[in-house]
């Protein structure tokens, strides 16, 4: 499975002109022509803001480029190009691959199904860099001890990724919250469980990270994950 990880990042005050012709038009055009289903949805307003970032899931990459002369072609398409012309300032796609322990390993089918509590959403989208040769001993030992602690005291991931075509030694993840506050609470006490403490002193040791970025996520009101 490839997950096809886009950000868009708008000329400031463009944002909410672009959002509504892609939930008018677009969306709904690329839905129906791309034949790959929508993994979120999201606008930031923590970190980068006028940025929008979603996810398109696809089992057989090859399927993509038909999809898009499809839509290309598709009517409701061209009026979503028209509507927002002049909107972007930058676009940034790469492909990712979902490791082994991440809850989205397929297109087919894909469902969000819904695990926290409330009904609001913020997501912790978290990019990681890594020193080459480093990441699958991370990796590792982040399955095998760290997730667990967080699987126990954090929300609900998402997804959990490598970036296959794109910036190289890289991890992109997604954990949702009900709220900023939900999610500090339960960080709180993740940095005080000693398994996620003896976690820490074991990827330290590594020096396996070159940089972390963090954004705060909310997902648009056509999200299909909110």
């Amino acid at each position: 499975m490839y997950i096809e990880h886009r950000q868009y990042t708008f000329h400031p005050g463009k944002q909410p002109v672009w959002l509504d012709a892609f939930e008018k038009f677009g969306f709904p055009s690329s839905q129906r022509t791309l034949g790959a289903p929508s993994l979120g949805t999201f606008v930031a307003d923590v970190g980068p803001i006028n940025r929008f970032v979603f996810m398109r899931g696809w089992d057989d990459i090859d399927t993509r480029d038909a999809g898009i002369a499809a839509r290309e072609k598709d009517e409701q398409w061209g009026e979503f190009k028209k509507h927002s012309a002049g909107c972007l300032m930058a676009q940034e796609v790469k492909f990712l691959k979902p490791t082994s322990f991440s809850p989205i390993q397929s297109a087919k089918g894909f469902k969000f199904e819904r695990k926290i509590g409330g009904t609001g959403m913020v997501v912790d989208h978290r990019t990681y860099d890594f020193v080459p040769g480093k990441m699958p001993a991370w990796l590792k030992a982040y399955q095998e001890v760290g997730l667990p602690v967080q699987q126990r005291l954090l929300g609900q991931l998402l997804v959990f990724a490598v970036t296959e075509i794109g910036p190289i030694n890289q991890v992109v993840f997604c954990w949702l919250y009900e709220s900023y506050g939900d999610r500090d609470a339960r960080r709180t006490a993740m940095a005080n469980d000693p398994q996620w403490q003896e976690f820490g002193k074991m990827v330290g040791g590594l020096g396996a990270l070159k940089q972390q970025t963090v954004m705060g996520l909310r997902p648009t009101s056509f999200s299909l994950v909110k």
